[in-house]
């Protein structure tokens, strides 16, 4: 049974959805610092020291046996491997719309993350949906639907985001290994095109020949804030509730909002409007959530 902490527990969670909740913030002072930096470079350099990072905690966990007995177990790696591929996606979709001025799209996706996880849970797993789901989900795609006009046309970062963070979530629902070393694993597949990329498309002016001791700094930097939120989010995930830390979740995608108005997105009327729709659609899930909780406690007394 698992050991509720609270005093342990909120304060990493608090900690792991600040950083990804300011991270916009981060890429974008790396954009604005290093001048001309195009995503695909930015993306390699996340990407290696990201695995420097994870590496580096996964020793001082003692847990490097783990993640080597992971590249060992064939019938792992075959979950693994695609859940790189739909990580690499999620990462890539991101950084190129902090770069060009879509934050909200990116608000707007995590925002309904969970419910497209929820809802391909039910198609997958055959998870059981109520009538209350169907009207929340429903309420959810009006907003995706008014969310065009508010963005200029089809928000594709929110579905984009939003779809592939699903299919990955229900990859990592199939693993039972310690959610740190599955990440790391998922990162050093990554790290061979990175490294080829940089190599043979980024070692003149458009990349290595152009980084200063800041700018490689800042990329170490954008490797830390990736990989220290998953320590910080294991410890959450051990001490709280799950219907804590799914609470919590919605911390990130808020403080995205707020990223988008200081880097200088206008929250327009229409935008407001399908946003609204979908802070509806959150809200009514939650509750449900609380409510089944507590129907599940009822039968079970």
């Amino acid at each position: 049974m698992q050991t509720i902490d609270y005093r342990r527990g909120l304060p990493a969670m608090a900690a792991c959805f600040l950083i990804w909740g300011f991270q916009p913030l981060y890429w974008y002072m790396c954009t604005n610092v290093c001048g001309e930096i195009d995503t695909f470079f930015l993306m390699a350099c996340r990407i290696i020291w990201a695995a420097v990072t994870c590496l580096c905690i996964l020793k001082v966990q003692g847990k490097l046996p783990q993640l080597r007995a992971v590249f060992k177990d064939k019938q792992v790696l075959k979950r693994e491997l695609p859940a790189s591929v739909f990580l690499f996606g999620d990462w890539i979709v991101y950084l190129w719309a902090v770069q060009n001025g879509r934050v909200l799209e990116c608000s707007l996706g995590y925002y309904i993350q969970p419910l497209v996880v929820f809802a391909l849970g039910a198609v997958i797993f055959k998870e059981k949906m109520s009538w209350r789901h169907f009207i929340i989900i429903g309420i959810v795609v009006v907003g995706i639907v008014l969310s065009a006009s508010g963005f200029g046309g089809v928000p594709y970062v929110t579905i984009a985001l939003a779809l592939m963070f699903a299919v990955y979530a229900a990859i990592k629902k199939s693993l039972t290994i310690d959610s740190i070393v599955s990440t790391t694993s998922e990162i050093l597949m990554m790290v061979p095109v990175a490294l080829l990329f940089i190599l043979f498309f980024r070692m003149g002016d458009n990349g290595m020949g152009s980084m200063t001791v800041i700018k490689q700094l800042l990329m170490i930097g954008g490797g830390i804030i990736t990989g220290l939120p998953m320590v910080f989010y294991s410890i959450g995930v051990r001490n709280l509730p799950l219907m804590t830390t799914g609470i919590c979740q919605y911390l990130s995608p808020t403080l995205g909002i707020v990223c988008g108005a200081i880097m200088g997105e206008a929250l327009t009327r229409e935008k407001l409007v399908s946003f609204l729709f979908i802070w509806v659609g959150v809200i009514l899930y939650v509750l449900n959530t609380v409510y089944e909780e507590r129907r599940k406690k009822s039968a079970v007394q």
